[in-house]
């Protein structure tokens, strides 16, 4: 189901993400715990590119994924939605460490809703970044390859 056909939940904010807050990915439980619901899974609309940031791109490990989006040479990334309450976007904004923020997302069916992207100048700066736009996401990378070295910092790391 599209995520503009479901109502935003009264008093939420809907939010996309597409990385280790998915369901069963290290960060997730910083959506649950702030009382975020699942939505539904949708894919942005094809104008975003993935990227997988490392140290020096990331001031720690685990890699992050960065959404950003372009011009030309997109492609519709895997996304998952939730609508988190609005009592609780300022705790869940704490938790997002640069260069990742929070801005608007065009998902494929139109909508745009809030979701994690990439600041550009991390990308522009090219060190620790890998462009993994043709996976098509971020859940992908771990079937086309061993997991990253820092797999184990994913449980250690609150950001």
């Amino acid at each position: 189901m599209a995520a503009a056909s479901i109502p935003t939940a009264a008093g939420s904010l809907r939010l996309a993400v597409c990385g280790l807050h998915l369901r069963g990915q290290p960060l997730n439980s910083q959506l649950t715990d702030l009382g975020a619901r699942f939505v539904d899974t949708c894919k942005s609309a094809p104008c975003y590119k993935l990227y997988a940031l490392s140290p020096p791109a990331v001031a720690a490990p685990p890699s992050k994924p960065a959404m950003v989006r372009v011009n030309t040479g997109g492609a519709a990334i895997a996304l998952e939605t939730y609508d988190l309450p609005l009592t609780s976007v300022g705790a869940f904004m704490t938790k997002v460490p640069p260069p990742l923020a929070i801005g608007s997302v065009l998902l494929e069916d139109g909508c745009t809703v809030k979701g994690f992207i990439g600041e550009p100048y991390v990308i522009e700066a090219g060190e620790g970044v890998e462009d993994i736009t043709y996976l098509g996401g971020w859940l992908a990378l771990w079937s086309v390859g061993p997991p990253p070295r820092d797999m184990e910092a994913w449980s250690a790391s609150d950001s």
